[in-house]
């Protein structure tokens, strides 16, 4: 029955997605990978002013997700002030499923059925925009899709925000949420070695069960969303959920969406998505890492994931990327460094605590191998114990491009297009060198 139940739920919601999907939106996205500090204005102002200006635009905050949802709700609200946005503007929405320890005259746990409330859904349809704080994104699904599958009215009335033009916005989990297929939990390691998991019913996800693959809201059309990418190291974790969805043909980023798209977003960083136009801009101080698996494949070795020819782009500060082509426009003023290349030195394994300096994975494919005059293939591997471990290859292909600005800034923006990459299990072992 519970089965039965289940996918009930999925039916419904899927069918309810697809069908936003189909009727795209007038509407902007401001998806933010988490950590969204104060004084990033690049984030914050073109928010803002796509919400309708500092002086006409009105925000809803639904803390749904988080642990300490009025603690949330007054950070984000207090940003919002010092950008200029009137505090009679800026409109809680109480739908949440956590106690705030700080409020001891509200027990916020009491707000998980608000969802349904008609009130708060004609508020959420007064403002020209929506905002879901961070936290747990698992809560947001629970409070705002009922148990048969369907929208609150509250859901409801945030999708009426949008597909009139509004703006919808999140970070964190709130930014987990806007994809039709939803990331939920895991680590990459976790998810190379042991796959997805789409049935888990408890509240946390054990760290080595494998990446939780579940539904999303819906409001992104375009692929897969991960959030603190480059921060977590969440290659792996986007990686396989994007091939398990081409290998198994789920329909959760078919119809109108491209299921062979992903799309990590670091943190303090916005992908600005512009409904109207299907396009999108990186905002902020990181990056957007795009996934393409069109030409990709995926298999197994003792039940742990290879995967190949994944094609990799990379974003910052002022890209665009057109959904309809397919093209990428570098930042104004941003130069192929083709036959201009900045750096020349070779890359080394970083293994541990006595490397000098710490390697991301966004340096290996920028510093280290597109802007990189000596390398043409990178390997990095990564031991996950028991001898074992992954091995990442990172190729240059015939249509690799690495633009940097003319004039340096020193703030090393990068946009990377057309890198090959590999991930491969691997034995390691290591021998202790011996006096001949």
């Amino acid at each position: 029955m519970k089965k039965i139940f289940a996918l009930l739920f999925v039916t419904t919601f899927l069918i309810s997605s697809i069908s936003n999907s189909q009727t795209r939106s007038k509407g902007s996205l401001v998806i933010v990978g988490g950590g969204l500090e104060a004084n990033n204005k690049s984030v914050f102002n073109q928010m803002i002013d796509l919400s309708g200006g500092a002086t006409q635009a009105v925000f809803a905050v639904i803390p749904s997700a988080g642990g300490a949802p009025m603690q949330s709700f007054m950070y984000f609200r207090s940003e919002l002030i010092s950008y200029g946005v009137k505090p009679e503007n800026i409109h809680l929405i109480p739908v949440a499923m956590m106690d705030d320890d700080s409020t001891r005259d509200v027990n916020e746990s009491e707000w998980k059925n608000n969802g349904n409330d008609p009130h708060l859904a004609d508020l959420v349809r007064k403002c020209s925009a929506v905002w879901f704080t961070g936290g747990d994104q698992l809560r947001t699904m629970r409070t705002l899709i009922r148990p048969d599958g369907s929208k609150t009215p509250v859901l409801e009335a945030v999708w009426d925000v949008y597909l009139s033009g509004g703006v919808i916005g999140g970070t964190s989990a709130g930014a987990a949420i806007m994809s039709e297929v939803m990331i939920g939990a895991g680590t990459s390691i976790a998810a190379l070695s042991n796959g997805v998991v789409r049935d888990y019913s408890g509240n946390d996800l054990p760290a080595d069960s494998g990446v939780l693959v579940t539904r999303g809201l819906g409001f992104f059309p375009h692929g897969l969303m991960d959030q603190h990418f480059n921060q977590r190291a969440r290659i792996g974790r986007l990686a396989v959920t994007l091939m398990d969805e081409k290998k198994t043909g789920n329909p959760g980023s078919g119809g109108a969406t491209n299921n062979n798209l992903g799309f990590g977003v670091d943190e303090n960083t916005a992908l600005i998505y512009y409904g109207k136009e299907k396009k999108m801009k990186v905002a902020g101080v990181g990056g957007v890492t795009m996934l393409n698996t069109k030409d990709a494949r995926i298999s197994q070795i003792d039940k742990v994931s290879v995967i190949s020819n994944l094609l990799l782009n990379y974003l910052e500060e002022g890209d665009l990327y057109d959904f309809t082509t397919g093209s990428i426009t570098p930042a104004e003023g941003k130069q192929s460094t083709l036959g201009k290349e900045h750096h020349r030195e070779l890359y080394s394994d970083q293994f541990g605590i006595l490397s000098p300096n710490s390697v991301s994975f966004r340096d290996l494919y920028t510093i280290y191998l597109a802007d990189n005059k000596k390398v043409d293939t990178l390997i990095s591997t990564t031991s996950t114990g028991n001898n074992s471990g992954f091995m990442i290859t990172l190729r240059k292909t015939v249509a690799t491009d690495c633009f940097y600005p003319g004039k340096p800034d020193h703030s090393d923006r990068y946009t990377v297009t057309n890198i090959r990459m590999d991930i491969t299990p691997v034995h390691i072992s290591v021998t202790p060198m011996k006096d001949k």
